[in-house]
């Protein structure tokens, strides 16, 4: 009798703390902050959460009264657990399987089961009757049932209510085992460099535009010359964030970047999931997904634009060493009569991962720099500035022999070139090199673009 008091009285609590914090805020200002997640966590790992608020109180109220019906109503509701964890399943995948707080839950499923199904306990309903489904109390249990099938109807209802385009639901990817391009089969079309931690091929016509920086670098190669060919990106950050990745593993557990990636590409029960792919996705041509295995390394390689009306093609990757976090990734846009995919497969098979370097090796890049711009190598300059600009990005000399290494004639960077010199003037106001190169880069901006 305690027992059954104290179960009925957390569920009618649970009801009232629901309407609190889930309910009322939704139409009203109200925030209820002090330890609300803990309370939910603890109705959670109890199993009471399974409950949905008109349920609670139903049930709770019939618990307390000792109303037969009520005894089967908490059955039918851990019984849904199963439905609950196949649900998991689909929204979470494997990963729900991580979570240690899913068979605690099964572990007070199972024991609730067990105590309800005790004629003991039966008995202190005064049981006489036998279950009908066609009586209100059955109606109950269906409603129960129902009611625990709502995630996949909402699933449904939003793919339907918001009309996501096709391209947003992806078939599982295609497995491709890249082999590694060699650099001796085709050494006049491409240039081994190290950059961002990586060692790949680049087409020796392609030079780099610009770097810039947010969490993560990413860098920017174009081709030479007047007319615009292709642009190559490569970053070292990391799509949704390292916040992002983080935020992740708390409902997921432990996992790594490239499960977490391959969950954001393909997972199409998940409406949150949806929901993003959808706004990161905007162009309505279908997605060619494609999973990569090749030298120790795995990733993803998105394909867009295939089709003949587009003069170009485009995509993404995303690489991961195994057995570590580390990660490269980039994206590409190439004019069709010009380049065709083989471009980004010799690209994406070079790929290796280096040991991250320390910020004493900036001045072996600038050095390293200086001699391949005397000697007019200028993509290998460029590369090895950047490398010295990542690993000291407050050095006014590694930044100042960036920017002029990347002035050229073929390619009009001046605006970026311009932020570059302003930079190394704040952090070294009498830079004299500097102050020079800005009023020459000045005198070929348009009016309007020129610094105050």
């Amino acid at each position: 009798m305690i027992i059954l008091r104290i179960y009925s009285i957390l569920i009618l609590i649970y009801s009232v703390f629901d309407i609190l914090t889930g309910i009322l805020p939704k139409f009203f200002a109200i925030t209820i902050k002090p330890n609300a997640a803990f309370v939910n966590y603890f109705f959670t790992l109890i199993g009471i959460a399974l409950y949905t608020t008109p349920i609670n109180i139903i049930v709770g109220y019939g618990l307390l009264r000792r109303r037969f019906w009520a005894g089967y109503g908490v059955i039918a509701v851990m019984l849904t657990f199963f439905v609950y964890i196949f649900i998991q399943y689909l929204y979470l995948w494997k990963f729900c399987f991580y979570q240690i707080s899913i068979y605690i839950q099964f572990f007070f499923v199972v024991l609730t089961l067990f105590f309800f199904t005790r004629k003991r306990v039966k008995a202190l309903f005064g049981e006489s009757y036998h279950f009908k489904f066609i009586s209100w109390y059955g109606l109950l249990v269906v409603i129960i049932i129902l009611f625990s099938f709502y995630s996949i109807f909402f699933s449904i209802f939003m793919k339907i209510k918001n009309k996501l385009p096709p391209h947003v639901y992806v078939a599982k990817p295609q497995v491709i085992i890249l082999k590694k391009s060699n650099l001796s089969e085709t050494p006049e079309k491409y240039l081994k460099v190290e950059i961002l931690n990586i060692s790949l091929l680049m087409p020796k016509e392609f030079v780099i535009r610009r770097l810039s920086k947010n969490h993560g670098w990413r860098v920017t190669f174009q081709n030479k010359g007047k007319v615009l060919k292709g642009i190559i990106s490569l970053t070292n950050e990391f799509p949704y964030g390292d916040e992002g990745y983080s935020y992740f593993r708390n409902p997921f557990g432990h996992i790594s970047k490239f499960d977490l990636d391959k969950y954001m590409r393909t997972n199409n029960w998940n409406p949150g999931v949806l929901f993003i792919r959808s706004q990161q996705q905007k162009i309505g041509e279908p997605i060619y997904l494609k999973e990569i295995h090749m030298n120790g390394t795995r990733g993803f390689w998105e394909r867009r634009q295939q089709t003949d009306k587009f003069e170009f093609f485009s995509g993404e990757f995303t690489l991961y060493k195994k057995e570590e976090d580390q990660f490269a990734g980039g994206s590409y846009v190439l004019i069709k009569k010009y380049f065709d995919e083989n471009i980004i497969l010799a690209v994406l098979s070079s790929i290796e991962f280096l040991k991250p370097e320390d910020p004493g090796q900036s001045q072996n890049h600038y050095e390293k720099g200086l001699t391949h711009y005397k000697r007019g190598d200028i993509l290998q300059s460029q590369i090895e500035f950047v490398n010295a600009y990542t690993l000291s990005p407050e050095n006014p000399d590694y930044i100042f022999m960036l920017a002029k290494s990347l002035l050229s004639k073929e390619i009009e960077n001046y605006d970026y070139v311009k932020d570059l010199l302003n930079h190394v003037l704040k952090i070294k106001p009498d830079h004299k090199e500097a102050q020079k190169l800005l009023k020459e880069i000045e005198s070929k901006l348009p009016k309007g673009e020129k610094s105050d």
